[in-house]
């Protein structure tokens, strides 16, 4: 990102004032991050806004409702062992019982008996009895005079409270007012017409608020970041639109013998699902138009299968075909089972990765430009400056959202005319109405769950019992019973996060079996000698970061562990989970914990735990974090949503979609458009504005 007044937004936390050592670790801990910028946690919103002035009566006090109450302390029963420690206070229309299981020191000269106290907290009825059980704020008339009158209310993690969050929030906001002025990508006129402010006073609104902004009668300044980020998208939509338009596509033959014959030699027989898919992409396939096509299928589903079958009509028809692979493990799976699959024709495939060597590559790049082989399968250096393809026909991008707008146009660019056709996968459900957001008026072709698979039973664990997991492995664990152990990360941190290194030290010192490890700072060799182990059954247990997430088809492995679930995002835990239950014996999934778990981390694992559903689980997962989290991690070249929710999309979508037209002829056309947008597109961390305007 380039110099400019935004660059403040982006350093350390560390350096607001407050945040030391052991409260930056915390804050790496509740944004999921090893490193935590100010802009991280400005991305961090409440769930809730509290009005701490509203007084209600005791009598009045609703179960479940953060409520505030002014009342005279009436009484004090000490804590005594396990008892808590019990005050009464009254208001004259009743009693409510206030609750310290331990009762800090510097609490006791603030609850003086006789004293009158402003008590908030969360209210729980038990039978007759009213209690808050550890309140909020416990605070004299003096001081309740001086609080904030709306708090906003966060998720948090251990150690860290919602007091701390807004100090912290506070000190930003301090931070950023000594900061050069900020100027805004839309223009006073466009802000005020839709009611909108600048961009950090929205912020602020959103964190230090004067109003309920989650009641209805108000509107929501998240609103005008939801709506940047759909502008970011649709730019990007439009500019790919006017590429298309250009020039017709690719027009593919009609007939398929080789196709045909090799469908009937296949061990098991194509899906109904499936075979409507490979009809609706062939039919595409033979239009002079250029397919853009979404396969949507839930872990397992068959997509490659799919592809495959499309990769095949491609060169039939004279052209080459491209599959793109997030992961070197799985682009090198991808190779060989298509060669496996097309080993009657005499189709050339060829691998190429990061980790081919420069003569081989050397190698390769020259019959892939001279069109010796037919089938390309590899990772992003497919799409390197110097690989030049001689008749592109069609571009397979595997686990699309791995990929960056930029990543594709460059692949896409290579083809013949630059119209290749291009085939999306994914096996993160994706709603319709996000598509429409995503990508514009793309084709859809989904695939239902393949008949006969096995469901993988879920379970919640404290990573407390460990000792007890470890001993039911040992027991069980065989070349028919393989392990999978994720860690989220492979060095270790102040998070009480294992590293994977770690935790791969532990097991072997534990474990009866042998162990494998893998992650993505290895070596290719280390790493392909790490999984040949595990495949031809030197060992057992195979530790691992989430680089075998997508795709890795072990059929004898039935159990995985995924230590620290919480840090990963449930379509994430669903697609690791996936690789589990490939055979015919029962499986299992256990999601370790470390106990520091909120409400909100809570419900998200029980929605793992219950479902298989790959659809269902996005779509809950929506419901509990917003868009946001929707694929559960960064991706390189790729923002999430962190905003857009499903309430605001038909009318904030339809909304960008006119604007986009305007702004990016202002963007192409006028320098001043160009310089103010690209703050837009920095600001959000989006990546593809120099393919826009090159």
């Amino acid at each position: 990102m380039e110099n400019h007044e935004f660059n403040g937004l982006f350093t350390d936390l560390s350096v607001i004032k407050g945040v030391g050592n052991q409260s930056y670790n915390k804050y790496c801990r509740l944004v999921g991050k090893e490193k935590v910028r100010i802009i991280d946690l400005l991305w961090h919103f409440p769930h809730k806004i509290v009005q701490r002035n509203n007084i209600s009566k005791i009598r009045d006090l609703r179960d479940g409702e953060i409520q505030t109450i002014c009342g005279k302390i009436e009484k004090h029963k000490k804590g005594f062992r396990n008892a808590p420690h019990q005050f009464d206070i009254y208001d004259g229309t009743g009693i409510l019982n206030l609750i310290y299981f331990k009762l800090p020191f510097y609490m006791e000269s603030k609850l003086k008996v006789g004293n009158t106290k402003y008590i908030s907290g969360k209210v729980k009825e038990i039978g007759s009895k009213k209690q808050i059980a550890h309140p909020d704020l416990i605070l004299s008339l003096d001081e309740f005079s001086s609080q904030r009158k709306f708090e906003p209310i966060y998720s948090l993690t251990s150690g860290l409270s919602n007091k701390q969050i807004i100090q912290t929030i506070e000190n930003i906001f301090k931070f950023i007012d000594r900061m050069e002025t900020f100027i805004d990508w839309h223009s006073e006129s466009f802000l005020r017409e839709n009611g909108w402010k600048g961009i950090i006073e929205t912020l602020k609104d959103i964190h230090l608020p004067d109003i309920d902004y989650f009641n209805d009668l108000y509107e929501n300044p998240t609103r005008r970041l939801a709506y940047d980020e759909v502008l970011i998208n649709q730019i990007k939509i439009e500019h790919i639109r006017r590429l298309r338009m250009k020039s017709n596509g690719i027009k593919m033959s009609k007939e398929n013998p080789i196709i045909d014959k090799l469908s009937k030699r296949l061990p098991f027989k194509l899906s109904e699902s499936q075979n409507k898919a490979i009809n609706q992409i062939y039919a595409d396939m033979s239009k002079p138009n250029q397919m853009i096509r979404l396969l949507q299928g839930d872990v397992g589903s068959g997509k490659t299968m799919v592809s495959f079958f499309s990769g095949l009509k491609c060169i039939f028809s004279g052209y080459q075909f491209a599959l793109m692979s997030p992961t070197e493990i799985l682009a090198k799976q991808h190779y060989n089972n298509f060669k496996r699959f097309a080993s009657i024709t005499k189709f050339k495939c060829c691998l190429l990765t990061s980790s081919t060597t420069a003569e081989d590559r050397k190698n390769i790049s020259e019959k892939i430009r001279n069109g010796e082989i037919h089938a390309i399968i590899g990772t992003h250096s497919l799409f390197q400056e110097n690989i030049n393809y001689k008749n592109l026909g069609l571009v397979v991008i595997d686990e699309q959202h791995r990929f960056g707008v930029h990543q594709r146009l460059s692949l896409q660019k290579k083809s013949v005319a630059g119209k290749a056709d291009l085939l999306l996968m994914t096996a993160t459900p994706i709603p319709r109405t996000l598509i429409q957001i995503k990508y514009g008026d793309i084709d859809v072709s989904e695939l239902e769950n393949l008949p006969n698979r096995k469901e993988v039973k879920t379970t919640i664990v404290s990573i407390t019992k460990i000792t007890t997991i470890i001993e039911r492995l040992n027991n069980i664990c065989n070349h028919k019973n393989k392990v999978f152990w994720i860690c989220p990360q492979i060095q270790s941190n102040d998070n009480n996060n294992m590293s994977v290194n770690d935790r791969y030290d532990f097991l072997k010192q534990n474990m009866k079996q042998n162990i494998s490890i893998i992650h993505g700072k290895m070596s290719e060799n280390d790493r392909d000698s790490q999984m040949n182990d595990f495949l031809e059954d030197r060992t057992n247990i195979l530790v691992a970061t989430s680089v075998i997430e997508v795709g890795i088809d072990i059929k004898a492995a039935n159990i995985i562990v995924i230590e620290n679930a919480n840090n990963f995002g449930l379509s994430q835990i669903h697609q690791l989970r996936g690789r589990v239950g490939r055979n015919d014996q029962a499986s299992w999934c256990i999601l370790l914990h470390d106990n520091t778990l909120n409400e909100i981390a809570k419900n998200r694992l029980k929605i793992i735990r219950d479902s298989n559903d790959g659809y269902k689980i996005a779509k809950e997962d929506m419901l509990i974090r917003g868009y946001g989290d929707i694929f559960g991690y960064r991706q390189s070249g790729f923002r999430d949503f962190k905003v857009l929710n499903e309430a605001l999309i038909s009318e904030i979508g339809k909304k960008a979609e006119k604007d986009s037209k305007l702004i990016l002829d202002g963007i192409l056309n006028s320098n001043e458009y160009k310089i103010r947008y690209k703050r837009l597109f920095d600001f959000y961390e989006a990546h593809e504005f120099k393919y826009i305007v090159s």
